[in-house]
């Protein structure tokens, strides 16, 4: 003789061990239904409904983004361009000379020369560092001992 504990009574009581059958008939009704509107969206499928499938809208916040995995490696990799740039910055901020307009500058031959050391991307990072608006100098690209007279300089 086995009594029932309190927990298994409740447990009895809200899930019962044998479902009626119009009970089972109406969840495989619904997960059909849930099925056939998938099938409708997928263009593989011979279902396909071509007004069922999703639209995007262009200027809107989801257009064009990265999901998944992909927009985790997008911002680990903008995570890591930030730190290049901000010790970028910070050796131009050690090593540079104020100017007329109380900026920070040095050229381009020098902050090779010390930035080499620590990373071999100086002008990648140069350029990255542009388009934020953190440093300024003349031209499209720089070149090693071509352009080491060019002055950087250091905006924010």
């Amino acid at each position: 003789m086995s009594k029932e504990t309190p927990d298994r009574e409740k447990l009895v009581k809200t899930c019962p061990n044998d479902f009626g059958v119009s009970f089972l008939a109406e969840r495989w009704n619904i997960k059909a239904e849930n099925f056939i509107q998938q099938q409708k969206t997928n263009p593989f499928s011979g279902r396909y409904d071509g007004n069922e499938r999703l639209r995007w809208i262009k200027g809107a916040k989801e257009y064009a983004q990265p999901v998944g995995l992909t927009a985790e490696r997008g911002a680990k990799a903008k995570r890591h361009i930030s730190k290049d740039i901000e010790v970028l910055c910070h050796i131009i901020e050690i090593m540079g000379k104020p100017d007329d307009n109380g900026n920070i500058c040095t050229t381009f031959g020098e902050l090779f020369e010390r930035y080499t050391k620590i990373s071999n991307k100086v002008v990648g990072t140069l350029l990255r560092a542009r388009k934020y608006n953190l440093v300024d100098f003349a031209g499209e690209m720089l070149w090693q001992r071509q352009d080491d007279d060019v002055v950087i300089t250091l905006l924010q």
